[in-house]
């Protein structure tokens, strides 16, 4: 899903369909097919809008939930080497207009049908 927040534009989210708190819960191959959701969700943020980095963060402070943050970090970052966890609620927000939040959800959905399912992982 489209991150409500769109400071940094393509944040997405992706939530586990199930009930687990912990990753550690799931099995190896759950485990295996969330890393591969996870790195597709990546491509499709990386062709759609082009940021310098991708963070990977799978938090539970708040929510208790296995859930993904995919979060696109881009050259105009204030702090590039810190977590955006500590920026002001205005700058996560962001201020993209409605239609082009529509248009962006879009595009990262259509760059997803395109991605193929098997990724090589460099050994």
């Amino acid at each position: 899903m489209l991150h409500e927040q769109q400071g940094l534009p393509g944040w997405c989210v992706l939530w586990l369909k199930s009930h687990h708190e912990h990753l550690s819960d799931l099995s190896p191959a759950a485990q295996a097919a969330i890393f591969g959701e996870v790195a597709r969700v990546a491509g499709a943020i990386r062709a759609v809008v082009k940021p310098r980095r991708i963070n990977y963060e799978c938090l539970g402070n708040v929510t208790a939930h296995v859930h993904w943050h995919v979060i696109p970090r881009y050259q105009t970052d204030p702090e590039p080497r810190a977590p955006i966890w500590g920026w002001p609620k205005p700058q996560l927000d962001g201020n993209m207009p409605p239609e082009v939040r529509i248009k962006l959800a879009a595009n990262l959905r259509a760059a997803l049908h395109e991605i193929a399912d098997n990724t090589e992982v460099p050994g």
